[in-house]
């Protein structure tokens, strides 16, 4: 995915939901060159930031308190990250007809924890909102996921989600094309990339081809 030069983060936001951005923050999964983007506490307020789900005040202060409170920082953390996995889950049962029923339960339990949404905040030059959160509660970053995937998981665009086919990719996002067409997180890259990599391939079969002649 492509660098995000408005806020710095390093990639795109390409999902289509706020909840499926955070799985793409593990680049290229599965394979010897993943990297996790959210590694530690400070990277996850980083992303929310990024995302615009909270301001870089309320920011502020949830690092004053993890710098305060190392280990409660730690298992904030360590519950998004287990989110993180089990939103991956369900997009993945989604899109093979899988049964959702035994992943819902985990979902609920972060969702029994989740507070009514705040008012919403104007972002720079008043271009889109953010959450006005507090700021005095570690688990903060992960109310605007839950409230995206409590969203999504009854809408139809549940049933629209799809992943990338580059190689390595497997980023995920809703496919809103009339004839579900979209195959690349983002035709600039990953689609550029795979066409690359194929004319490269058929160059090469075509030139042991013509050597076995």
């Amino acid at each position: 995915m492509l660098a995000d030069t408005k806020t710095g983060w390093p990639h795109r936001f390409i999902a289509g939901s706020l909840c499926l951005d955070f799985i793409n923050t593990i680049d290229l999964p599965g394979t010897p060159k993943e990297r996790d983007l959210v590694a530690d506490y400070g990277a996850l307020i980083a992303w929310s930031v990024a995302r615009a789900t909270m301001m870089p005040a309320t920011g502020k202060k949830l690092l004053r308190l993890a710098n305060a409170a190392p280990a409660d920082a730690n298992h904030a953390l360590a519950d998004a990250l287990e989110l993180r996995s089990a939103v991956r889950q369900l997009a993945e049962a989604v899109q093979t007809g899988g049964d959702l029923s035994p992943l819902l339960p985990g979902i609920n339990a972060h969702l029994a924890r989740l507070v009514s949404p705040p008012r919403l905040l104007p972002t720079a030059r008043g271009q889109g909102a953010a959450y006005d959160l507090p700021g005095r509660n570690l688990a903060e970053p992960l109310w605007p996921i839950l409230w995206t995937l409590s969203t999504l998981l009854v809408s139809d665009d549940l049933r629209k989600l799809g992943t990338c086919h580059a190689q390595d990719c497997r980023a995920i996002f809703i496919d809103h094309t009339n004839n579900r067409s979209r195959i690349w997180c983002a035709s600039d890259l990953c689609g550029n990339r795979e066409r690359v990599r194929r004319a490269y391939r058929a160059r090469q079969v075509k030139g042991t081809s013509l050597k076995s002649n």
